[in-house]
C-alpha cells in the first residue's frame, strides 16, 4: 500500500514474509501455546527498536522482570536501555480486598537497573490486574513520554472477573483502540489454551 509506514521486526524471515515489517502504529496479538517463543520474539521487536535509537517499553505481566533479564542473557543482546514496568509488582498485605488496582506510582526502569530481587518475596503477594487499571497506568505513562515500540507480555494474565463476554469484548477493543490512537506500535502476546484446559470464568449474561 503505498505510504504505509512499515518497521521491521528484527526477524528477517519474518519481516521478508511481512513485506518489510509491521505497519508502524499499530497493536498485533501475538498468540501460540506456551513455550513458543512468544517472548522471545517480542523481545527481538524490541531490540530492533533500541539499535534503531526508539523508545521501547515491556510491560511484565507475568514474568517477573529479573526472570525476565535472566532468560534473555544467553541471547547477549544489548537490552539495557529498554524500558521496564512491572506492572504486577507485589504490595504488603494489609488486608484482604477483591481487586487492588496497579499502583499511580508505578514507574518503568532501564534493563540496567533491573536487580535480582525485584518481586516474588515472603512478605508480599501479587495484585489482581485487570484490563482497566493497565490501561490508566498506561494512559498517564504515555502523556510523560513517547514511546515507539510496545510489548505487553501477556494478556492472558489479566484479569477479568467474570465479566460478560460482550462486556469483556468492549473492554479489550477499548484497550486496542487507545494504543492504536497513541501511534505506538505494540506486540500483545496471548497464550493459547492446552487442548482440555477450561478457560476462565465468564458470564454470557444469564442467571
Amino acid at each position: 500500500m503505498s505510504g504505509t509506514v512499515k518497521i521491521r521486526t528484527g526477524i528477517a524471515g519474518l519481516d521478508k514474509m511481512l513485506h518489510g515489517g509491521l505497519v508502524a502504529g499499530r497493536p498485533y496479538i501475538v498468540s501460540g501455546p506456551p513455550g513458543a517463543g512468544k517472548t522471545v520474539l517480542s523481545m527481538q521487536f524490541l531490540r530492533e527498536g533500541l539499535e534503531g535509537g526508539e523508545r521501547c517499553l515491556f510491560v511484565a505481566l507475568e514474568e517477573p522482570p529479573n526472570e525476565l533479564k535472566v532468560n534473555m542473557r544467553p541471547f547477549r543482546w544489548n537490552l539495557d536501555d529498554l524500558e521496564v514496568l512491572d506492572a504486577n509488582s507485589d504490595i504488603r498485605r494489609f488486608e484482604p480486598t477483591p481487586i487492588l488496582e496497579i499502583s499511580t506510582e508505578t514507574e518503568p526502569v532501564k534493563m540496567r537497573a533491573v536487580e535480582e530481587r525485584i518481586r516474588k518475596t515472603p512478605d508480599f503477594e501479587s495484585h489482581e490486574v485487570t484490563v482497566h487499571s493497565l490501561l490508566q497506568l498506561l494512559k498517564k505513562l504515555f502523556v510523560k513520554r513517547k514511546y515507539h515500540r510496545v510489548v505487553i507480555d501477556s494478556m492472558t494474565a489479566l484479569r477479568y472477573f467474570c465479566m460478560r463476554e460482550f462486556e469483556e469484548t468492549l473492554t479489550t477493543q477499548s484497550f486496542m483502540r487507545f494504543l492504536t490512537e497513541a501511534g505506538v506500535t505494540s506486540l500483545l502476546t496471548l497464550e493459547l489454551p492446552e487442548e482440555g484446559d477450561v478457560p476462565a470464568c465468564r458470564s454470557t449474561g444469564g442467571p
